[in-house]
């Protein structure tokens, strides 16, 4: 099977607590559901792209524990390969997410076997047919750049959602093709805040003499912003009139862009029709589970089927 995608990124077992507001300090605060489901960035941009059509290979470490098992089995189930998944240490990586009744989220990260990730899994095999290779930061960042370098050498393009927010080396910054971010990560890189559509565009346009390709902004509500080389240029948000939950909202998201830029479809079309998916995923709750199929989004595109089969 040629892989289309390839994701190296992480692996979390989310908790999920949905409550009206958070907490204050020292405060005891009773919530009203708890859910548990499999996710992480990488994970969940992977299942995206599979549940697009895509063929997708996972690269990451799970715990020898339950939920390292379940993360495993929940790709497997959704047609991403699995082969690339190392079990290692006694815990998987875990999200403690507060979905709040507005829809909006705030979540801890437990890095557990996400950094155990070492270099000897970023295997020249990976890049075999040249996939699109997606990358977050909730793995090391010296296996991010490891991998970056290894993936531009052999001729991959390259996507990294710089999410959550970090530094990325500049020599690093030039190998890649495209990057996604939101007003958040976008404000923490371009040392700036980010808090109107000319805001971003500004960073974009500063972002984009930083790398090799193209960037892409998310703003929520605000819709998108991207620059290429044909300068910023802003698209709107899709009405949602039913946000129930937003989360794994921006890993859908990256997931349409791979799916637009594997089948060799424009950015400026590409993001429309992410924003298409988002928008289906803050409808449910939960990450992958809510993640839609490719028939439920395809009407967003504008180009034809018989363009896609080629």
């Amino acid at each position: 099977m040629k892989v289309d995608v390839v994701v190296i990124g992480s692996l979390n077992y989310d908790i999920l607590v949905q409550q009206d507001r958070l907490p204050d300090i020292g405060e005891t605060f009773t919530g009203n559901e708890l859910m548990l489901m499999p996710g992480g960035k990488g994970a969940n941009q992977a299942v995206q792209c599979a549940k697009l059509g895509l063929n997708v290979s996972m690269v990451g470490c799970v715990g020898n524990d339950i939920y390292g098992k379940e993360l495993i089995s929940s790709l497997a189930e959704n047609n991403v390969v699995v082969s690339h998944i190392a079990a290692r240490g006694n815990n998987s990586g875990i999200g403690i997410v507060q979905i709040l009744e507005s829809g909006d989220y705030c979540s801890t990260i437990i890095k557990g076997a996400n950094y155990l990730l070492t270099e000897e899994d970023i295997t020249d095999d990976l890049f075999e047919n040249k996939p699109l290779v997606i990358f977050q930061s909730e793995i090391p960042s010296a296996i991010v750049e490891y991998a970056i370098q290894k993936a531009h050498r052999l001729d991959s393009k390259i996507l990294v959602n710089n999410a959550p927010a970090r530094h990325i080396a500049d020599e690093t910054l030039r190998l890649i093709d495209y990057l996604v971010v939101n007003e958040t990560e976008a404000g923490f890189m371009h040392a700036a805040p980010v808090n109107s559509v000319e805001e971003a565009q500004i960073c974009a346009t500063h972002l984009k003499a930083r790398i090799a390709g193209d960037v892409i902004v998310t703003l929520g509500e605000k819709g998108a912003v991207i620059s290429t080389g044909t300068g910023a240029q802003h698209f709107p948000a899709v009405f949602c009139p039913d946000v129930v939950d937003t989360t794994g909202a921006g890993d859908s998201f990256i997931g349409g862009i791979a799916y637009c830029l594997v089948k060799g479809i424009a950015l400026a079309e590409a993001v429309p029709f992410a924003a298409e998916i988002s928008s289906c995923s803050i409808q449910k709750y939960g990450g992958q589970s809510s993640f839609p199929m490719l028939p439920d989004v395809v009407h967003a595109l504008r180009v034809q089927q018989s363009e896609l089969s080629h």
